[in-house]
């Protein structure tokens, strides 16, 4: 019984083993051989039963061939066959057949292939994900899942350096003296774990099993999953970019690089990520497609000039794009773009873009979108945008946007907006906007809207409703006067200058009132305080619609005395001018005020003419 199951483990074993090498491509099969002076053609026959697979060529490719001697283990079919023919031949595979072909050999050729597999030194292993370039040509490949490589290089450079970079082994340099086409496997040692000071951006290690096979056909969904594992833009210290958590502009670059980038230039990038190229000029029609081809992301350029999307690793004087322009890193100069402009450092110059404008680091001198800005670092000049500018640090200059400006931190200059501006810093000049202002501190300049709003203001907002949270002036008051002997009054602003909201009614007449006002008030002393106030009120009786304007100007001088607590009474006399625009609905027709006339009607006529009067005022308020 024993020895059944062990007839049946070594069958299961070998199935698995025959159905493991059926499902590996036929160049990736390892085989194992010893052969010492055996011809060509019987070296074939070895490798096709070692491989499980068949050969198919023309028998005069194998004349004139010396006897074959090779011992190799667990070597890929492809290397093997490196190692017997050199470059005399081509490959291909068709399902499960090996096609050998003769090689073209022409008369001058402009270009060689290297090719092989990218192995760990200590084990063994192949190692996919990994990019090799050159700098002067700037031609580079990636390594599949498999660890092989095929790189096309010019023949006519006088010297040829090939640069092997992978994440987490130690970088290489090789130095290619032949210029002809042959196998070349390069082997690279894991390198010690390095140790990051300061702010990083985490970064996920690139794992070759998920990896394609063939970088050179990618699917959707291999884009897309490495364009989500791997970000776009990463903060660097020598460009000064500020670290911004991943809600701010995570989701833009991910985007960006979906339909932007290939998983070989993201690869590359990560790759290369402490090389960097410099180039005069770049021009391009996308990523890959430029005269940088798929090392653009790892290169500086002076001028660049893009069709649709352009792609680097950071610009020194112009760049010039018809859709969308992407810099890793920083900018200087003008940046031109149809559609929008993504900066992953700094920008100093001229950014323009149709739409929109992204930056991770800093702005300066001059910004300007169409639609939206957004800069994840400090702003010093001028930002403009057609709906919104929204800065995470500090602005220093001046913010205008048709719709809203957002500015987290400082602001020193100007803010205007058709909408709303907001700051949660300390203000250090002017907000102006068609509805809302709101600074956490307004230490110099002023608010400017029709609503204010500060948590500490040092100086005076202007507008039809200001609070400010601390150090601000508010009281809730009731008072009496000639006209309306029971009125409920609220106060908002800063002493200085300060808005009123009234309502108010007189039972013995059945005229009620609403009314806006205005107001400033001394510094109290020895608990005395004057204050000046201004007044439109509607007038109209209780039992009638507000369809007409009965309009009442009230100007007041007031003598406050702090009495205890936040109680305070106030008292003055008032200058009324009052116009009724219909003489049927007059509001004060057939009542006769307790004041002084000043004019030759009194406000009950039945003209339409001014009217004027001399009252008084009493006020009892407490301070909120």
């Amino acid at each position: 019984m024993t020895a059944f199951r062990t007839i049946l483990l070594v069958i299961g074993l070998l199935v698995s083993v025959l159905s493991e090498a059926q499902t590996r491509p036929p160049l990736e099969r390892l085989i194992s051989l010893n052969l010492r002076n055996e011809s060509l053609e019987q070296a074939l026959t070895a490798i096709s039963r070692a491989g499980q697979f068949s050969f198919s060529y023309n028998p005069t490719l194998l004349t004139q061939r010396p006897p074959v001697t090779l011992r190799v283990v667990n070597r890929p079919v492809r290397e093997v066959l490196g190692q017997l023919f050199g470059g005399s031949v081509r490959v291909r595979v068709r399902g499960n057949h090996v096609i050998l072909l003769k090689a073209d050999e022409p008369a001058q050729p402009k270009d060689f292939i290297l090719d092989g597999y990218i192995i760990d030194s200590e084990t063994a292993a192949r190692i996919g994900a990994v990019t090799l370039f050159e700098r002067t040509s700037l031609r580079s490949a990636v390594s599949n899942g498999y660890g092989y490589y095929r790189l096309k290089l010019p023949t006519v450079l006088p010297t040829i350096r090939l640069e092997v970079r992978r994440e987490t082994y130690v970088n290489r340099s090789l130095t290619v003296s032949t210029r002809r086409t042959q196998p070349l496997n390069i082997y690279l040692t894991l390198a010690a774990r390095r140790v990051v000071f300061g702010d990083s951006v985490p970064r996920l290690p690139l794992v070759a099993d998920q990896l394609p096979v063939h970088t050179g056909s990618l699917t959707d969904t291999t884009l897309i999953s490495l364009a989500a594992t791997y970000p776009l833009i990463y903060p660097s210290t020598d460009s000064a970019t500020v670290v911004v958590p991943p809600s701010f502009l995570a989701r833009t670059r991910r985007r960006m690089g979906r339909w932007a980038l290939s998983a070989k230039q993201l690869i590359t990038d990560i790759n290369l990520d402490r090389d960097t190229l410099y180039r005069t000029w770049q021009v391009s029609f996308l990523p890959t497609l430029g005269s940088n081809r798929a090392l653009d992301g790892r290169i500086i350029n002076d001028y660049s000039l893009n069709m649709l999307v352009g792609y680097s690793l950071g610009v020194r004087k112009l760049e010039l794009g018809g859709l969308y322009n992407i810099v890793r890193q920083d900018v200087q100069g003008v940046q031109l773009s149809g559609f929008g402009n993504l900066v992953g450092g700094n920008t100093r110059g001229v950014q323009l873009a149709g739409f929109l404008n992204t930056n991770q680091g800093n702005v300066d001198p001059l910004q300007a979108a169409g639609f939206l800005n957004l800069v994840g670092g400090n702003v010093r000049g001028v930002q403009l945008a057609g709906f919104l500018n929204v800065v995470r640090r500090n602005v220093v200059g001046m913010q205008a946007a048709g719709f809203t400006n957002i500015a987290p931190g400082d602001m020193a200059g100007v803010q205007l907006a058709g909408f709303s501006n907001h700051i949660a810093g300390t203000l250090r000049g002017w907000q102006v906007s068609g509805f809302l202002n709101y600074a956490d501190t307004v230490a110099r300049g002023g608010q400017l809207g029709f609503i204010n709003v500060a948590n500490v203001s040092k100086r005076v907002p202007i507008g039809f409703f200001s609070y400010v949270k601390q150090g601000g002036y508010r009281d809730l008051s009731l008072s009496a006067n000639e006209v309306t002997t029971l009125n409920v009054s609220f106060r908002t602003g800063v002493q200085r200058f300060y808005n009123i909201f009234t309502a108010g009614l007189n039972p013995a007449t059945n005229v009620w009132s609403f009314g806006y006002g205005l107001g400033t008030r001394t510094t109290e002393f020895r608990g005395w305080s004057l204050a000046l106030e201004g007044f439109v009120h509607q007038l109209n009786r209780v039992n009638e619609p507000v369809a007409e304007e009965n309009r009442l100007l009230r100007l007041s001088p007031l003598l406050t005395r702090q009495l205890a607590g936040r109680l305070s009474f106030s008292v003055g006399p008032t200058l009324n001018a009052y116009h009724p625009t219909n003489r049927d609905r007059n509001a004060l027709r057939g009542i006769t005020l307790p004041a002084l006339l000043v004019s030759s009607d009194p406000p009950a006529n039945s003209r339409t003419q001014w009217t004027g009067w001399l009252g008084w005022q009493g006020n009892l308020a407490v301070r909120l």
